[in-house]
């Protein structure tokens, strides 16, 4: 099961209106908000892509494009060296 989480030069920290992703290391920021700053809280707590999404797909049950749009958000993370992933 791939683990998701946040590689050692990268501080996640929640704040009221959302999160801020903040790499030390090259000091680029990200700010997330409404269901990305919860995949963001669900990944600090160091879910799966499996367990995350079974928990997208019970709070938007009508929105048909949770997954594509998980993977979309996972892999601008990637690209952005915000996010490892790991075989459990």
């Amino acid at each position: 099961m791939e683990k998701l989480s946040f590689p050692h030069n990268v501080v996640f920290r929640e704040e009221p209106e959302g999160g801020i992703l903040f790499n030390v290391d090259t000091g680029e920021l990200k700010l997330v908000e409404k269901v990305a700053w919860g995949i963001c809280h669900l990944i600090d707590q160091g879910k799966t892509r499996k367990e995350i999404l079974q928990e997208l797909r019970e709070r938007y049950p009508d929105q048909d494009s949770v997954e594509a749009d998980l993977d979309e958000f996972l892999k601008e993370l990637e690209e952005a060296n915000m996010l490892d992933t790991k075989d459990s």
